[in-house]
């Protein structure tokens, strides 16, 4: 009997003969070896057109995860509904015969050409030497442009294929490029394309991610809209050439043709939607650019329609050839548009040249999807068999979806507070915007202010939150939100660049301050905008901090899309956070790291601890997702001594102050941690020190929550916003108390798991009772914890809780060796050229000097 993986769910009411799918499949371990030869199948039908390569292994060689893309047509249509493709396929996922006996190359590499053979007998030539350049003979050429902005050089830096396969043979070949544009303004952009063509019939689809790799400015902490390191473009995009073909817009299913020596335009200038004027979307003058509502269809000057939103395809046609090319999400991320004139094409992928330029300041990148084939593809949308996730434990902790909170989460894609809602009340769209969440719980103290602008930059992870929510509910509209959550994360919340001092390059941005508006900051943390004294200790300044740092659900995304950038900000943000606690390695930060030594929030590198808090949480989490990704187990022994220079069973817990809760109460991030460090030692049956140690220590922070813990709000009066926030943070207890019972003795863990029920009990009924609990961070933090039950079943110890060895039994890694040790160890690696390199990151105003980094 099989079992189903997966189901492919394709859009109702659309033209097209084809879908188009990708996802990620989680396997059990010893399953599948890693050159096991696998297929798809619905039913009696193979689905043929697909390719499965492994991402991800078993620490025993089996396959842990798949990424799987595809093609499904019209043989799989249901003759009971109405549309061409069937509206959803059940999907299974077995062993094949054997593996084909030969393949043939269909890739034929010239000195700077690919020249791909599909078949249907199409030749699709790649040009190596130039951005986006495909030319198929029936069809013409494609090519990057950048309108009205004088590329001096292009620098290729990189061009590569890969044969991407089944259990049949190669089905697509997968096409990465990057490059390095000198623009004529003494500025760079940097592209990046990741392109698959199917060799079934061609179908070609991929992504486009432009950025500006400067870095900021930010005078006095403040991260505005004007940088002078910003780039102001009029219009990037896709160009087609094709020479004898007529030239027509699909849009709304009504056809609209280029006439003669008349350009045909469809321009998206804002969302459409009735607040389409937020103040979301002011420029560096904290003005709203000069706009109007939803898009207009106009051929030379006269308007042929015009409406709230449009998703236009573009259709060329010849007596040879039909093909179609569209970018997704067109009207969410306005302004955009489509410009033809007799044979000729040009798609935008950043701005309108219809409209005021678009500002990509320092660090920012954006992404774009396209495609293009010779007949109409829908992009169906995949939804996991929750039966085959969990017989997986590839995601131990993940929530079962019987927590008394569900009710409450569910509120994020349901009625008038869902984070669909909350995108219409704020107008969360356009490229920078689209897939961000709005920081509703920060308008509290200004609840009559029209548009309260206030981003929330993936605090708390919603991302994780959200694709945890739709492996376990099957509700598509949680992926929906957190796939275009991961992608605005991974594009604008990222500081996309190498010259900024250690402490920010490559780092996640923070939330803007609390009741305090965003004004000209867009996603960043800070505007010279906001006021003073706010509240206490507010700061006015500042940039990306260790504090902020969130990378579970760019992990878990990347493994169940394969989305790149995803797992590339991942990566951007480990080396991040890895230098903020650590140093780049130069004296100049070594010398930083002895003046800071006692600033709270960083590592004490005179006793060579950290900090009991969430930033050293987040830091071991996001060590843990590298591991994940790259299987390099360095991590885990790097987590391991961070671990052991954090807390120790031996630790004297009255002397953390836990009565101090606002300046203390994260230390349960930090556990949290520490839990999902056990379970992968325990994945990888790594019974050692390491184990031990994290095991005694947990064990020993538990038994004093359960006998001081308590619900925060029992004592309102030490807090600073009682505000429901604490009970979300309650709930971290939670997870605690159920992992650590699994290693304490039978009536401490019977005790603890009381505590769980008491705690559980107290902060269900005030969530329940509160209009607080469908804000923004609360929803956040109820899908972040709401997996408590799961930390009891995650933990899987080989030896009783009594085996356990004792504290003076139990070596640990000590890494502070002094301070003279600290300076020597950075003196070996010196290097000047090093040294000037980030000094001028550090101090810009230097760069005159010695030169920029």
């Amino acid at each position: 009997m099989t079992q189903t993986v997966f189901s492919i769910h394709f859009p109702k009411n659309n033209q097209a003969s084809v879908g188009h799918f990708v996802t990620g499949i989680p396997c059990p371990k010893g399953r599948w070896p890693a050159t096991a030869p696998l297929k798809l199948h619905c039913n009696t039908n193979n689905l043929e057109n697909t390719t499965i390569r492994a991402t991800s292994l078993w620490p025993d060689g089996s396959m842990k995860w798949l990424h799987v893309e595809g093609l499904v047509g019209k043989p799989y249509a249901n003759d009971d509904i109405n549309d061409d493709l069937a509206a959803n396929i059940d999907v299974q996922l077995t062993l094949a015969e054997q593996p084909p006996t030969t393949l043939t190359n269909p890739v034929l590499k010239e000195k700077n050409k690919l020249s791909i053979r599909t078949n249907n007998g199409k030749c699709i030539e790649v040009d190596s030497s130039q951005l986006l350049a495909f030319h198929e003979t029936s069809l013409g050429d494609t090519q990057f442009y950048l309108l009205e902005e004088d590329v001096s050089h292009c620098h290729i830096q990189s061009f590569s294929y890969t044969l991407n396969s089944n259990h049949l043979g190669y089905q697509a070949v997968k096409i990465t490029q990057t490059a390095h544009l000198e623009l004529a303004c003494d500025k760079n952009l940097d592209v990046e394309i990741s392109a698959t063509v199917f060799l079934n019939n061609g179908y070609i689809t991929g992504e486009v991610t432009i950025k500006n790799p400067s870095a900021a400015s930010h005078p006095n902490g403040q991260w505005d809209l004007g940088d002078p390191n910003s780039i102001h473009i009029k219009e990037l995009g896709l160009a087609v050439n094709a020479a004898g073909s007529s030239v027509s817009f699909l849009v709304d299913n009504i056809t609209y043709s280029v006439e003669a020596d008349k350009p045909l335009s469809i321009y998206q200038a804002s969302s459409g939607h009735e607040n389409w004027q937020s103040l979301v979307h002011v420029n560096a003058d904290n003005k709203l650019p000069s706009s109007f509502k939803g898009f207009k269809l106009m051929s030379g000057e006269k308007v042929l329609t015009n409406g709230a939103q449009a998703q236009p395809v573009l259709h060329l046609e010849n007596e040879q050839s039909s093909y179609y090319l569209e970018v997704s999400r067109f009207w969410e991320n306005f302004p955009s548009s489509f410009t033809a004139i007799s044979s000729k094409s040009e798609i935008s992928l950043l701005a309108s040249r219809y409209g005021d330029p678009e500002e990509l300041q320092p660090g920012e990148q954006k992404t774009r999807h396209f495609s293009l084939a010779d007949e109409m593809v829908a992009q169906a949308s995949i939804v996991m068999c929750p039966e085959w996730i969990r017989s997986t434990r590839t995601l131990p902790f993940l929530t079962d979806n019987s927590s008394s909170l569900n009710n409450m989460i569910q509120s994020g894609v349901q009625g008038p507070s869902s984070f669909f809602q909350k995108r219409l009340d704020i107008d969360e769209f356009g490229w920078r915007h689209i897939g961000e969440l709005y920081a509703d719980h920060e308008k509290a103290e200004s609840p009559d202010v029209e548009f309260f602008v206030s981003h929330y930059n993936n605090q708390y992870d919603p991302i994780y939150g959200m694709l945890c929510q739709w492996l376990v509910t099957g509700n598509k509209k949680w992926f929906e939100l957190a796939d275009d959550l991961a992608k605005h994360v991974a594009d604008i919340d990222v500081y996309h660049t190498h010259d900024d001092k250690p402490e920010y390059s490559g780092g996640l941005f923070w939330h803007t301050d609390h009741y305090v508006q965003a004004y000209t900051a867009t996603h960043r943390t800070y505007s010279k905008h906001q006021p003073t004294g706010v509240y206490d200790d507010h700061a006015g300044g500042g940039g990306p901090g260790g504090q902020h740092c969130y990378t579970n659900g760019l992990t878990l995304h990347y493994l169940m899309t394969g989305y790149l950038p995803s797992k590339s900000a991942v990566l951007s943000i480990t080396n991040w956070v890895r230098n903020y606690y650590e140093g780049d390695g130069t004296l100049l930060s070594a010398l930083l790291a002895l003046k800071n030594s006692a600033v709270p929030g960083v590592k004490n590198v005179k006793t060579g601890k950290y900090p009991l808090d969430r930033g050293t949480g987040n830091y071991i989490q996001a060590l843990m997702d590298r591991y994940e990704l790259l299987a390099d187990i360095s991590d885990i022994h790097r987590v391991s001594t961070i671990i052991q220079n954090t807390v120790s069973p031996s630790d004297s817990l009255s002397e953390r102050n836990f009565e101090d809760v606002e300046n203390t109460w994260f230390y349960t991030v930090f556990l949290q941690a520490v839990c999902r460090f056990i379970s992968i030692k325990e994945s990888l049956c790594q019974l050692d020190e390491d184990h031990y140690f994290a095991v005694a220590s947990l064990s020993h922070y538990a038994k004093w929550m359960m006998q001081n813990e308590y619900a925060y709000l029992d004592k309102p009066d030490i807090l600073e916003f009682p505000n429901q926030t604490w009970s979300g943070q309650d709930l971290r207890k939670l997870c605690v108390l159920n992992f650590a019972s699994n290693y304490l003795p039978d009536s401490q863990a019977q005790q603890a798991l009381k505590k769980v029920t008491e705690l559980e009990q107290q902060i269900t009924e005030r969530l329940s009772n509160s209009s607080e609990s469908s804000t923004t961070r609360l929803l956040c933090l109820m899908m972040q914890n709401s997996n408590y039950a799961s930390y009891l079943s995650a933990a899987a110890p080989m030896r009783s809780a009594n085996n356990i060895p004792t504290t003076d039994k139990i070596k640990f890694d000590a890494s502070n060796n002094g301070i003279l040790s600290h300076i020597l160890s950075h003196i070996k690696s010196f290097s000047v050229s090093n040294e000037r390199r980030q000094f001028v990151r550090r101090f810009p105003q230097f760069q005159k000097w010695l030169g920029r980094p």
